[in-house]
């Protein structure tokens, strides 16, 4: 069946796409091809087009960047208005939501007014935390924060060996969260930690780390940076605190503003006293899954990782203040154990299906199926929708 699929995102100029993000928000018609289907792939950034939300799709996507609208009130409300049309539609209605910790009351509010079908939540184990409405109507599966497809198992079929590769260790991070939690302000300051342990132990060790927006890698380059990097340092993804209604956000922000150079500390006690570390909302990140690829030996902070990884097996384990960096330096230089741990994290990442984009994209076009069958949806005239799509990249190129 010849499907017609709208994938809404707020990837933003293309750029500076990070290749993970990029991957995951267009992971369906990657997977499936754009000649059997009709695609409107749209940055809710622009003006959709009003032919366009005529259309009677089979399938909506909602991506995680879009979704982010949610943490911004005036843009939150333009989008509820502008795209409307999604609330009222019968298609099969799929969200790919991710921090699901932050604005968790609005998002779970948004999934049921626009009658979302089938969320595929982060951080499934913590589900009940996040959808407390949602999980009376909508089917809440597990999901991640990226998928793998078949064309990085081919980039790193054969990675560059390590000793062709001219990073002892790298990392990339910026400042846009420091200080909303304790989990976010550590994986900020990872990176000034380990360069000082280094500095005083071993500073021959060529780094690469920086927690600098302005040195954000981008796309493809980033997998290059990350095949050239003996080792890479990682943290655990998410968050140590939930915030609801973006309050602790906002907060957090006017504080820093009038205080920036606040320490977690101080801004812990004035903006969310006593409320973090409650609990932890992690899963495995992209930078995980890709340096495993890539065989690029993670020095981590201990943490859950979905369950996937475990210290010493499939990453060298750092204590949060680096007080164990001579056993680091011990494991960097023990060859035998390094190239079983690269060993060891790669066979892990490469055998869970769910990881795998295919795996999952065929699922939603199963389910997208079922709900087509259910609901009777015919789907505006395909090859109608093809002029349309034809008409609106024409007119996005003139734009």
């Amino acid at each position: 069946m010849n499907l017609n699929i709208l994938v809404l995102h707020r990837m933003g100029n293309p750029k500076n796409r990070r290749e993970a993000v990029q991957t995951l928000e267009c992971m369906i018609p990657q997977s499936l091809g754009y000649d059997r289907h009709n695609f409107v792939i749209h940055d809710a950034s622009l003006p959709f087009p009003a032919y366009l939300q005529d259309v009677e799709y089979h399938l909506v996507v909602l991506g995680p960047t879009f979704l982010c609208f949610r943490h911004f009130p005036q843009k939150y409300s333009e989008i509820l208005e502008n795209y409307s049309f999604i609330k009222d539609s019968s298609s099969c209605k799929i969200a790919l939501p991710q921090d699901e910790y932050d604005s968790s009351e609005i998002l779970d509010d948004w999934m049921v007014d626009w009658n979302i079908d089938i969320i595929y939540s982060v951080c499934h184990e913590k589900k009940s935390s996040f959808y407390l409405k949602a999980s009376q109507s909508c089917q809440i599966l597990p999901g991640y924060t990226t998928y793998i497809p078949d064309f990085w198992i081919d980039r790193w079929k054969d990675p560059k060996k390590h000793k062709q590769r001219s990073i002892d260790v790298s990392y990339r991070t910026h400042n846009g969260d420091i200080n909303r939690c304790y989990l976010r302000t550590l994986k900020y300051e990872i990176a000034d930690r380990f360069k000082r342990a280094v500095m005083a132990a071993k500073p021959s060790l060529s780094l690469d780390i920086s927690n600098k927006l302005s040195d954000h890698i981008p796309g493809v380059m980033w997998h290059d940076f990350l095949s050239d990097s003996k080792f890479c340092l990682a943290t655990p993804s998410g968050s140590s605190l939930i915030d609801p209604r973006t309050i602790f956000r906002r907060k957090v922000e006017s504080f820093m503003r009038e205080n920036p150079s606040a320490s977690y500390d101080e801004v812990e006690s004035n903006c969310f006293s006593n409320l973090d570390k409650k609990d932890y909302y992690t899963a495995i990140s992209p930078r995980n899954v890709e340096a495993a690829l890539a065989e690029t030996i993670q020095i981590a902070t201990p943490g859950t990782y979905s369950g996937m990884m475990k210290p010493g097996i499939h990453y060298i384990s750092l204590e949060e203040n680096c007080d164990n960096i001579d056993e680091v330096f011990e494991c960097m230089e023990d060859m035998t154990l390094v190239k079983k741990i690269g060993k060891e994290a790669k066979e892990q990442i490469l055998s869970e299906p769910r990881l795998r984009q295919n795996v999952i994209v065929d699922e939603i076009i199963d389910m997208t199926g079922e709900i087509i069958s259910q609901r009777k949806i015919n789907g505006s005239s395909f090859h109608k929708v093809k002029a349309l799509i034809e008409r609106y990249h024409t007119e996005s190129e003139v734009g």
